[in-house]
């Protein structure tokens, strides 16, 4: 029999999971050789304890059935084990699935874990908080903030945020910044550190960003005029991010940022405050997600 882990976040992305575990039931049955656990987070933390305790009964696969934030729970508990990953991506943007080709259709995603391979992937750090898809300063850990604070969930929230706190009227910061040995100065927008290609909801902020090379893609998007907001919007959503003007693209395997204050820090669409000095790393191959036949 093999040993699998459902962990379910019920409030990720604000949709309804009731019909779900059925489902799974269904699926990963006896008869079909597995034995089946779902377990329902209840709160901040509770799915890397959980995933650390199925890790340690020998489970061969825990699925992570939320979005970017649950993944990362479970990652956190996953990474330098022989344990692989599922995803049935029920978050607000879904970053890492999109990004790794995981249906969105909740039958589909668990027919994946059954017939998909299992590949090693990067994972990130800053300071001490892992990230597997993207983590961020400026604009985006603010709106990040905002959301996390906010009972209602999905992509609607996430836009209100992002018109409530008025992307031209946000004032940049500015950043010394040292991407493997090498020093430049920017005043920012806002600055994401990508293992993956997308924030989430096809928002790709690192259109090349590739999670099996073992290099972060650094995005710097400068202060924006009222007329490029709109141009910008529309290449995150086309891939064509690299033609905008006001962006900065670099790879490294180990980022400083050095900024005056301490501030709001996303890792995962997770929000936090960190201090003046952030180190950001990459580790290669050492987390396994189950996925399509074919690496990113």
């Amino acid at each position: 029999m093999k040993k699998i882990a459902f962990i379910i976040n019920p409030i990720a992305g604000g949709k309804a999971k009731r019909r779900l575990q059925p489902l799974i039931m269904q699926q990963f049955s006896a008869e079909e050789g597995f034995e089946t656990t779902i377990y329902n987070t209840q709160g901040i933390g509770d799915a890397t304890r959980a995933a650390a305790d199925f890790v340690a009964h020998k489970f061969e696969t825990i699925v992570a059935v939320g979005g970017d934030g649950t993944i990362n729970e479970i990652a956190q508990a996953l990474i330098n084990t022989d344990v692989a990953m599922g995803i049935v991506p029920c978050g607000s943007g879904n970053g890492l699935a999109r990004h790794l080709k995981i249906p969105s259709m909740q039958y589909k995603a668990l027919s994946l874990i059954k017939q998909g391979e299992t590949q090693i992937v990067d994972y990130c750090t800053i300071n001490d908080k892992t990230f597997v898809c993207t983590a961020g300063i400026g604009f985006d850990a603010l709106v990040g903030y905002k959301f996390a604070c906010d009972r209602q969930r999905g992509i609607l929230a996430y836009l209100k945020h992002i018109l409530t706190e008025a992307i031209l009227r946000y004032q940049p910061e500015q950043y010394r910044i040292t991407l493997d040995g090498t020093t430049i100065e920017r005043t920012a927008f806002l600055i994401t550190f990508a293992n993956a290609s997308q924030w989430g909801n096809n928002c790709y902020i690192a259109p090349q960003a590739n999670i099996h090379d073992g290099l972060l893609d650094v995005v710097i998007i400068h202060p924006l005029a009222w007329y490029q907001a709109s141009e910008l919007a529309i290449k995150l959503l086309t891939k064509q991010l690299k033609h905008a003007p006001c962006i900065e693209f670099f790879q490294c395997k180990h980022a400083i940022i050095e900024r005056s204050n301490e501030g709001l820090v996303h890792f995962d669409g997770e929000p936090t405050i960190m201090g003046k000095h952030l180190e950001v790393k990459v580790f290669e191959n050492k987390l396994r997600v189950i996925a399509i036949n074919d690496k990113l």
